[in-house]
């Protein structure tokens, strides 16, 4: 079994940035992705969009294209990664999961779904944090006769005219789903701590432009206004706010405490009957292929700033990793550029693996 130097799990925006500057490098990679190349966004709910315009979708070395100033559908992002690896043709194995991977003898030792077992120096996981849509234990104790989705389903068009549906989650997608509801089912959006949702466009450009300008988007993780950013947790999502979705006849409601049969319980009040509910409360690292315990605990994997306590074991796509911009496609340059430095330093040193 050859010993690669870096093999890098995933192969979305950072799994490819970070292949493209492996090979600038001049460094023997190899990217596993468990899918094909964008296909978890061509599986993004129909319609939807990202809240950030082309000019901030598009990856070092390739422009996005469109109009900049106009905010893609998440088809459109698949497309673009596909075309990404495609142009600096990146050393990708596709429909390739990783079950199982472990330290042995100084070397990464990793198993993939169709049997066959890599070795590697170095390892860097950008499978990133919205893996497993969380579905509270609470949802139990609905009747089997409600019908109960993820964030991650298909089209709206699954969800039949006229029912009552409870949304459970106020970000953006969340948000998004209750509005593309409204028009023709009875919705309520509950909805959990208080946050602002500015609007995506301000003085006739994108919010996050003003942002990157004054400086904001890469603010370290420890300052002031990172942790303000924290606190009130804005969404640009303004289309989408209390006002509009009041507007579309959307019911708002409070943080779901309880469920019972058909009857829902907000903290603010009940709701006697639900046909369908969508769960869309977050995501969780999906963590039970790692086999090295001390670097995950119960959020998750553990990081900081993208170094995990095992040597030679890198995460990229983690929330806040160097700045607000991390979990953001604006934010994959900054943080594969740290990550990859510290992963050529780790390389330099000669570590012996044999």
């Amino acid at each position: 079994m050859s010993l690669i130097d870096v093999v890098v799990i995933g192969a979305g925006q950072n799994g490819l940035y970070a292949a493209k500057r492996l090979q600038e490098q001049g460094i023997n990679y190899l990217v596993l992705e468990r899918n094909n190349i964008g296909e978890v966004w061509d599986h993004r709910l129909q319609g939807m969009k990202l809240f950030t315009s082309r000019q901030f979708c598009q990856l070092p070395g390739l422009e996005f294209p469109g109009d900049p100033q106009d905010f893609p559908a998440v088809s459109e992002m698949g497309q673009y990664l596909r075309r990404y690896a495609d142009t600096f043709n990146l050393n990708i194995q596709q429909q390739t999961a990783v079950i199982a991977m472990e330290k042995r003898l100084g070397a990464f030792c990793i198993t993939t779904q169709n049997g066959t077992e890599l070795s590697a120096k170095v390892v860097i996981n950008t499978t990133g944090a919205n893996q497993s849509p969380i579905i509270p234990k609470l949802a139990d104790g609905l009747s089997g006769k409600v019908v109960q989705h993820s964030a991650l389903l298909p089209s709206l068009a699954d969800i039949e005219s006229g029912t009552r549906v409870l949304v459970v989650g106020d970000g953006a997608t969340g948000r998004q789903i209750a509005g593309g509801l409204a028009t023709r089912c009875n919705v309520t959006l509950s909805q959990g701590k208080k946050r602002t949702f500015p609007p995506n466009i301000i003085l006739g450009k994108d919010i996050f432009w003003w942002l990157k300008v004054a400086g904001i988007l890469f603010a370290d993780p420890s300052s002031k206004v990172a942790q303000i950013i924290k606190k009130r947790n804005p969404v640009p999502c303004g289309q989408f706010n209390n006002k509009h979705l009041r507007a579309m006849g959307v019911t708002l409601k409070g943080r779901l405490v309880r469920v019972a049969d058909r009857r829902v319980y907000f903290n603010d009040g009940r709701l006697d009957g639900v046909d369908v509910v969508i769960w869309a409360i977050g995501y969780r690292d999906k963590t039970d292929w790692l086999k090295i315990p001390e670097c995950i605990d119960e959020r998750g994997f553990t990081q900081d700033r993208g170094l995990t306590p095992e040597p030679g074991l890198f995460l990229i796509g983690q929330k806040w990793l160097s700045c607000r911009a991390s979990e953001l496609i604006l934010g994959v340059e900054k943080d594969v550029n740290l990550v990859i430095s510290q992963v050529e330093s780790f390389i330099k040193k000669g570590v012996c693996y044999e």
